[in-house]
């Protein structure tokens, strides 16, 4: 999907009125061919019996084929949606869907008490014997547990026993992406939720990370303020975030094969701003040997990481490649350079802060030089698959409880860099085949 210029698009009126029977149809109909794919291709059938692959079984989208069955999977998560809250109806459907911290806080008990360590990876445990392992009472554990069972975390093979299932299983993974998954929703971002509202209330208008419901909930520490001053804290998150970027969505590839890096000139620089290790430009750079990277981020450690990384696997590259101390919200200090790319950073910042953080760079270049920013696009609303709508949209909250920012549709975009400097250009803003993040191309034309 490519737009070069004009509004952002508008999406169509939401259907309001599905029927039962259409909704089980495409549900049936999606799911043969995902069935039929599974079993012809010999994979492991969906299960929530401990022994069931713990990602639903299909290959990444890379041909027309495998796109096809995603978009049948994806039908069958929103009609299945959908059928439910209409079956339900209204007034029912509100009654549980105010108790969803009900999820959180169980899972919550669970990872601090490590309670998947306490049951047998294979076989089970009575609630007695669970009860004298973790300290807590035998009615607490069958009224958390039970609760948690609901959702298909354990199961009770028989009256008054505990047993893994797949995803009480990859609770025992210590220190995996899902174990700090879960660390870091159920310890910190679930403190977000009750500071919405007063954060709101307070500062209905505010652009500033402190005062983000983060803020709220922490004494007043912006989100990454209080990373810097809980290490633990930060290292888990860092974790967690790979349960992101592990997605085929998030990978690097979109970016290296989805833009014409051959178009810059021989020789170009590449400035990969708040490029932490230089992970994205060592791709670009195996896929494009004549282009030089100078890699620049806030974090030594990062820094380090990533000259030890490259020098350890990539030795053939090194020459090309300069690693700089940089604060994006000073001026950018390389000037001159072909190419500033700016992956996955904005998103996190207010308006204010992007404004600020583009800003910078404008001293440094000069004319024809290309700003690629590699960034979420928010499609307008109902144009996505109920699902896909729905992870959109509470990511978008997200960005508003952790850092006071937000998700950005493409004029949000447009409008952001016509008030940075009326010489940014916007050329393109594409999303690449099987990738969340999309690119921007802007020119900075100084004529």
């Amino acid at each position: 999907m490519v737009h070069t210029a004009g509004d952002a698009p508008t999406g169509p009126a939401p259907k309001l009125r599905p029927r039962l029977s259409e909704l089980a149809a495409q549900i049936a109909e999606n799911a043969k061919l995902l069935e039929d794919y599974i079993e012809s291709q010999g994979l492991p059938y969906p299960s929530f019996a401990p022994d069931g692959p713990e990602k639903f079984p299909l290959p990444p989208p890379s041909t027309p084929e495998l796109e096809k069955l995603h978009a049948a999977r994806s039908q069958v998560l929103s009609a299945t949606s959908s059928l439910y809250d209409l079956t339900a109806g209204p007034r029912e459907t509100l009654q549980w869907l105010v108790w969803g911290f009900n999820d959180t806080s169980t899972l919550h008990v669970i990872h601090h008490f490590k309670l998947a360590f306490l049951v047998p990876e294979t076989g089970d445990i009575s609630f007695d014997d669970l009860s004298k392992k973790s300290g807590i009472s035998a009615l607490k554990l069958r009224q958390v547990l039970r609760y948690a069972m609901v959702k298909h975390v354990f199961c009770e093979p028989r009256q008054g026993y505990v047993g893994h299932t797949a995803m009480s299983l990859l609770l025992r993974e210590e220190g995996s992406a899902v174990d700090a998954w879960i660390g870091y929703n159920t310890q910190e971002l679930c403190r977000t939720g009750p500071a919405l509202l007063p954060s709101i209330e307070k500062f209905p208008t505010s652009e500033e990370v402190r005062e983000a419901p983060w803020g709220v909930a922490f004494d007043g520490q912006g989100f990454f303020e209080y990373m810097d001053n809980n290490p633990e804290s930060a290292k888990r998150f860092g974790v967690s975030m790979t349960m992101w970027s592990s997605g085929d969505g998030l990978k690097v590839a979109p970016l290296v094969e989805g833009y014409d890096w051959g178009k810059l000139p021989e020789g170009a620089t590449i400035v990969d701003v708040g490029g932490a290790t230089g992970f994205v430009s060592v791709e670009i750079a195996k896929a494009n040997p004549s282009l030089k990277f100078i890699v620049e981020d806030i974090a030594p450690l990062s820094l380090e990481e990533g000259k030890k990384t490259l020098a350890r696997d990539h030795p053939e590259l090194v020459e090309r490649f300069e690693y700089n101390h940089y604060d994006f919200f000073t001026e950018q200090p390389v000037k001159g350079a072909d190419v500033y790319l700016i992956r996955f950073v904005l998103h996190d910042w207010p308006d204010k802060y992007v404004r600020q953080i583009l800003k910078s760079q404008i001293p440094a270049l000069k004319n024809g030089t290309k700003l690629i920013l590699s960034d979420f696009v928010l499609p307008p609303a109902n144009v996505l698959p109920y699902w896909d709508e729905r992870t959109v949209r509470a990511l978008d909250l997200i960005m508003l409880k952790a850092y006071n920012s937000n998700e950005r549709e493409e004029g949000d975009w447009r409008r952001l860099l016509a008030e940075v400097d009326t010489r940014l250009r916007v050329d393109s803003i594409t999303r690449p085949a099987n990738s969340l993040l999309w690119i921007m191309e802007v020119t900075f034309v100084d004529e």
